[in-house]
């Protein structure tokens, strides 16, 4: 018997194999505008009939006299109330809801100071980056506590802390200056509703880090990039602690290759990481406008023919 999307999702993500993989992707604004010409539709996630839904506040534009630092607006509960009425819809309609990440902690500390002075803030001013990144936190946590409150099934955090071949700072960095305000964040979110799965993005080379997020609490590591991470390895080791979110590589799958490269680099991803449930399908970055159409119908088709339990990769 065939399962909802939302269903599907909260099996996977509780480790059990559901009737087949759930799925989604993400396209930049220009590529959506060019999908649109096919679908006819803005929403494309609605044609593909993605398993996962996403609702997203929008933080208000900063006015001119405000300095950036010191732009940081929580969501009002008529905000929180748009989200719920949003969740609620996709709920009964069948879908799991996500909400929309905003930057995390260290993003932000970039953002606002610059990535040179966010990598030795802590070692030339320890406490005034100590106040800063403070500032940030709870700031992250008002924003994801929206999503909480509004009742939806994936609270979605993150900071990018990989490049393509290593960590943008050292182990021991991220432990003392962002692992404690990642483990706020998670905790605060609980506190609001145990149930809800967290979500943690993370592009590049962030293996050396996961046990980290599995002590912090994060029940699915978004992004999975292919390039930078051996899955058989990231499945053996970490699988029965995390979901998997992502995995099917945005350059080596989608780049530049033909349909039927797409659909073998869905079908193999699968065979890795889809056993056992524990993964959601899907590019491991937001895809670009140099993908072409015919590559996102070949990701679904990959899915629609390779998808199904008990052997996905393999039907």
């Amino acid at each position: 018997m065939a399962m909802s999307p939302r269903e599907r999702v909260l099996t996977a993500i509780a480790h059990k194999e559901p009737d087949r993989v759930p799925y989604n992707l993400m396209l930049v604004p220009d590529l959506a505008t060019l999908v649109k010409q096919h679908t006819g539709t803005d929403d494309y996630a609605e044609h593909f009939d993605h398993d996962v839904r996403f609702v997203t506040h929008t933080i208000p534009e900063k006015p001119e006299d405000i300095p950036v630092v010191e732009w940081t607006p929580e969501p009002t509960p008529e905000d929180i109330a748009k989200l719920a009425e949003a969740t609620r819809a996709y709920h009964e309609r069948g879908y799991a809801v996500c909400g929309r990440r905003h930057c995390g902690v260290y993003e932000q500390a970039k953002h606002w100071i610059g990535p040179e002075a966010a990598i030795i803030g802590p070692y030339e001013n320890p406490k005034e980056f100590t106040v800063l990144l403070d500032r940030i936190t709870e700031w992250k946590c008002s924003l994801s506590l929206a999503y909480a409150r509004a009742g939806t099934d994936i609270v979605w955090i993150g900071d990018d802390l990989g490049t393509q071949r290593s960590l943008v700072m050292s182990p021991a960095q991220y432990r003392e200056w962002y692992k404690p305000r990642h483990r706020y964040i998670v905790e605060r979110i609980r506190a609001i509703n145990d149930d809800v799965k967290i979500a943690f993005h993370c592009c590049g080379h962030v293996t050396p880090l996961i046990g980290d997020l599995i002590e912090v609490g994060v029940d699915i590591l978004q992004a999975v990039q292919a390039e930078c991470m051996d899955l058989a390895e990231l499945k053996q080791e970490f699988g029965s602690a995390l979901t998997f979110w992502g995995g099917v590589g945005a350059q080596s799958v989608f780049a530049r290759t033909t349909p039927e490269q797409v659909i073998e680099g869905v079908r193999s991803t699968l065979r890795v990481m889809a056993p056992g449930g524990g993964y959601i399908a899907s590019p491991c970055h937001t895809l670009t406008e140099e993908v072409p159409w015919e590559s996102i119908v070949a990701f679904h088709k990959g899915l629609e023919v390779y998808g199904a339990y008990p052997n996905p990769g393999d039907n």
